[in-house]
Order: structure tokens, then sequence, then C-alpha cells
């Protein structure tokens, strides 16, 4: 792709030589005129004033060609400049054209340069090299002329702060000179450059009683503390230590420790960091990290004990996704239950104090569909859910930083189960494949193997209630249609493709079914510049195992997926090895063999090993 930035205008020519007055035109006007021919005269030529300009060191104007114009034939004079780049070490650049702000000086407004390097190249403060045609405006031999002063090489550094690569928490919760060998509190950052992207952000555990101190350090800063130095950590500008936003700089620039505070009570601090500005932002983070239903259809205290009923979330942080769900079987009854984290089931079991559950502050019983919590020693009453009988599933979602939820009477299960050809149609077999419908909005989806062992057909269908015919779900019910590599088989479900793995998705909202046959299951990451048909990184069927493997993998630490028949439609990825979902996050785990199982046939997850 062609980078096609146009600066500066169309230039006015003079009549005689001015001096350079520091007037700074508007060079970022379209040019809209056709450009005059140039000439070139005897003893008219360009050089570079300087190299290597480092516009972090300028003030406003910089001086960056000098034209020699001793030698020119006698009554020429000159005026305004243009100079035309070309970006260099960029595939099909175009030229850029740039105004000098008054005179034939060559002088240039840092404003303008910056833009121009920043647009093209980005903020990262390394050397850019242009190749620069010179213009002149002037008067030979009596007539208005556009002069071709030559080439010269400019060579120019954005103004940026440097940026490290990570940054780490110094102290915190741990010993300060331990956590600054070990690293372990790290910084996350994108995937992006970290001059274009240069938020870094971290969550970590705050100190088990007291204060919480602390100090932020690059590699640089930590490592200088082995040889006693603690002077290259960040600090705060202004020394408030307890301050929930500000400006950072380096302990030797601030002449003390500055160091963060955040004061007793929260569970964990979020820091985010700004590396362009230098600002940051400390924030109590209150949220735990897991919930639990108590009660609904299992006995109050044994469910407090058991923490069974657990509220599934996200592979986000608590704090960037706290939005926390459940699905759990209704009654034919009211089903009666409450809401406790860690904290309030522990108290229950321990102690007998029910007084740090969650309930709804509409009143006990009187929750409705929606409304919003909290803890039960702020309540007038219990303050506990009620469901009307009759629901099948009974969803409910909690937003803990809001401190509200949302409960939803479902007819779908969250689970539907294949039977088939796969497995010789074998009722009893308790490891099956599954597709999950994560809303029980009756929307499943998932990875199913095909195969005919036995030569009936490779054939299917599913089941509702694993191992219930009753339940049963077959080509007959498809009112709105099969497609992909799928077909009605006379009643069963049909796979076309032969045998192998399958994108599955079913609808029994609008009773439509459609499968795609997975020809290649490939790793693609930093590694192989996100090339999703690398063929040096496809991943072989194992039919004894359910998985997908591949021995001397090339992932790295940088971020990669898995994706399926060379393109992006089917990917899968995931903060941690144990969860994966389509357009998932980047995965970070490194390792040289890797498993993905991803038909749910041992687990209710799709997930994969690395090792």
């Amino acid at each position: 792709m062609k980078k096609h930035i146009l600066f500066g205008g169309m230039l006015l020519l003079a009549a005689a030589f001015t001096a350079c007055d520091e007037n700074f035109e508007d060079w970022a006007k379209p040019i809209s005129n056709p450009e005059p021919q140039a000439i070139t005269i005897a003893g008219v030529s360009a050089t570079a004033a300087a190299t290597n300009v480092d516009l972090a060191k300028v003030d406003e104007a910089v001086k960056l060609v000098t034209v020699s114009t001793a030698s020119a034939p006698e009554g020429t004079t000159f005026d305004k400049m243009r100079m035309v780049l070309t970006p260099q070490n960029i595939a099909d650049a175009e030229p850029v054209t740039l105004q000098a702000i008054s005179t034939s000086e060559g002088t240039f407004s840092k404003e303008s340069l910056q833009e121009l390097i920043v647009n093209i190249y980005g903020r990262r403060p390394d050397v850019r090299t242009f190749d620069a045609r010179v213009y002149l405006d002037g008067i030979y031999n009596g007539q208005a002329a556009y002069i071709d002063a030559g080439s010269v090489q400019l060579t120019l550094i954005p103004e940026a702060p440097v940026i490290a690569q990570n940054y780490y928490i110094v102290g915190g919760p741990n010993d300060w000179a331990g956590s600054a060998a070990s690293k372990e509190l790290k910084f996350q950052h994108s995937d992006l450059d970290v001059y274009e992207d240069p938020i870094f952000t971290i969550i970590f555990d705050a100190a088990p009683s007291g204060d919480t101190w602390f100090a932020i350090g690059d590699d640089e800063g930590c490592d200088a503390i082995a040889g006693g130095d603690w002077s290259k950590l960040f600090g705060i500008v202004g020394g408030q230590n307890d301050a929930a936003s500000g400006s950072l700089d380096y302990r030797y620039n601030l002449g003390g420790d500055n160091s963060f505070k955040m004061p007793a009570g929260p569970k964990r601090i979020k820091v985010v960091i700004d590396m362009m500005e230098r600002t940051f932002t400390v924030t109590p983070v209150n949220i735990a990290e897991n919930y639990y239903l108590v009660g609904g259809r299992l006995d109050w205290a044994g469910s407090a004990a058991s923490k069974e009923q657990k509220f599934s979330h996200s592979d986000k942080d608590v704090s960037e996704d706290p939005v926390f769900t459940i699905v759990i079987d209704g009654a034919e009854g009211d089903t009666w239950f409450a809401i406790g984290d860690d904290e309030a089931c522990d108290a229950i079991t321990n102690n007998g104090d029910w007084s740090k559950l969650y309930g709804t502050t509409a009143g006990n019983g009187q929750n409705g569909t929606s409304g919003t919590l909290a803890r039960r020693t702020s309540l007038s009453d219990d303050g506990s859910f009620c469901v009307p009988g009759g629901s099948k599933y009974i969803k409910v979602v909690i937003n803990m930083a809001e401190l509200t939820y949302e409960i939803q009477s479902l007819n779908f299960s969250q689970f539907i189960y294949f039977i088939g050809a796969t497995d010789g149609w074998n009722n009893d077999e308790t490891q099956r494949q599954r597709l999950e419908s994560p809303a029980c909005d009756g929307v499943y989806t998932g990875y199913i193997y095909m195969a005919d062992p036995n030569g009936w057909g490779n054939e299917f269908k599913f089941q509702q209630v694993k191992g219930d015919w009753g339940s049963e779900v077959n080509s007959g019910h498809m009112t709105g249609g099969i497609t992909g590599d799928l077909a009605d088989g006379g009643g069963n479900f049909k796979a076309t493709g032969g045998e192998g793995v399958y994108y599955v998705v079913l609808n029994l909202g609008n009773n439509t079914l459609s499968g795609t046959r997975i020809q290649n299951m490939n790793l693609v990451g930093d590694f192989n510049g996100w090339n999703a048909a690398d063929n040096a990184q496809q991943m072989t069927w194992n039919a004894t195992d359910y998985c997908f493997e591949i021995t001397g993998a090339g992932v790295t630490a940088a971020g990669w997926k898995f994706t399926a028949n060379n393109g992006w439609g089917i990917n899968l990825g995931g903060n941690t090895t144990d969860v994966l979902t389509q357009d998932g996050p980047n995965i970070s785990a490194v390792g040289s063999t890797i498993k993905l199982y991803p038909t749910r046939r041992t687990s209710d997850n799709i997930f994969c090993t690395v090792q």
C-alpha cells in the first residue's frame, strides 16, 4: 500500500531576497495548482545543514538545508524554499512536500517536521531518513523562476520520551528488593508498538494488612537495584503519595523516593500508566475473584460450603469485566437463593454468619427481573431472591462494579449432546461431544469430530438431555434449513465433507443447522507475522485423543492463536489455556508441543495444553 501524505502549498514567487522573519506559514494546505517547471542554474546547489536532527532538542525551528548561491549569475535572487521528501525504508512510499516557514535559508518549523515524521513512521524516536529534492522561488534573467537546487539526504529523530518494553511494580505486597529481582508484577500491554500504544496496566493484590506502598520500574531500573541504586525507579511528581492520578518521573529527577501509597482497605489495586505523557492513575479494586449462588435447589449451608454453584466469568480481570453469570436448574415451585463471594461463604461455614451474603435491595422475595445488590449487613431483611416456579432454567447475571443483577427464565439448556456414527450410536457413552449455548438462548456452537468407523453412514443427531431419546433433535426439526458441509440424512443429520472435525452452529430458535469442515488447523501469531495460512504451523488431528496436536511449534509470549482453513473466520484464543473462545484474546503461553481439544468431549470448555 502506498503511503501518500501531502504537505505544503503553492509558493508565491518573489522579486527579492528576504531575511528569515520567523513568520510560520500554513505549510499544511494541500497543493491545488499545477507544479511549475523547474530549472537548474549553475552554481546553485543544496547541502544538508545537519545530520540526525533530534527534534527533542529543538526549540521552534531548525535549519535543515544550506543552499550555495555565491556562484549564481549576477542579478539572480532567491525567495521561498520547498522540499519534496521521499521516505526511506518504506515500500512503495510516495513523496511528501514540505514548505519552508519563510525563506530560502532552509529553516523549517519543528511542529511541521514532527507531524510529518509521526504520520509516516510513528512516534518511536529512531533516526528517520528522507531523500529530499530542494526547490527555490527566485528571479533569474529578469524572469520569475522555479529553481532545482539538487538533492540532499536528511536524517531526523522525532520528539518522544524513551518508552521501555516492560514495566513492573516494585514493592506492593512483596519484598521491595525481591520484587525488583523477580519482576513478577509485570504491567500488561497490547501487541502494538509501545510508541503507538504507550498505555500499560496492572492489577495486583494489596498488602495483607495496612497501607500498600510501591514504586514503578522498567528493566533498567529494576536491574540497578541489585547494585544498590534505587534512583531509576519512577515516583510521583509533587510527592503526594496517595494521589489517585498525576505525573511520573524518575526518582533522580524528583530528589526523593516519592513512592505510591494505597491506603488500607481494597483487596487489589489497579495501576494504569501512560508513558508517552508520563501520567498514572491508581484505583482500588474491591470486586472478588469468585461469586457463588447459595441455595437454589441445593441445601443453603451445603451449597455455601461446597461452592459448587460458581458463577462463570470471562478470561479478563474482574476490574476490566465485572460481569458474572450462572445458569441453574429451575423447579416446579419457587426457587430461593442468595449470592456470596468466598468471604461470605466461608463465614457461613466457619462461623454461622449469614450477614455477608448479597441480596436484593428491593426486599425479601421482591427482586423482579432486575435491580440492585447489597450485603445483607446493609439491608433491612435478608433480601433473598425468589424466582417463581415453572422455569426450566434460571440465568442470573451480576455486575459487581455497579452492584446490579438481572434474572432470566430460560427453557434452553446450556449444552446439547452429539450421538452418532462416530461413537457407534452408543447411548451409554458418557464422554459426549457437545455444543454450547453460553447465553442459554438456543444458539449452540462448537466442534464435532465426524467419522464412520462401522460403515453405517457418517450420520448423527443431538440430544438436549444426554441419554434421553425423548429430547432428540433431528433433521426433521430443521425447518429453517441445513447448510454448509452438513445435510439432511433422512431423519439423521449427515456430514457430507467426509471424516474430520466440523465447526457446527445449531440454532433452535430459528431451527437451522450449519457446518464447516475444518480442512486444517494452524498456529498463527507474532512469531510468523500472523500468517493464518502458514503450512509450517499446521496441526494434525489425533482421533484417539480427540485433539489437534503439533510438535516443534514456534509460538512466543508475544501472542498467538488457533485459526482454521487458512483464514480468520474460525479462530480460537484466550488468556488462559483452559478456556478458549471464538475471537478470544491472544494466548501468551509458550511451549513446543501444543494440543487443542475442541470438542468438549471431556470438558465443558474448549482448551489446549502447551508444553
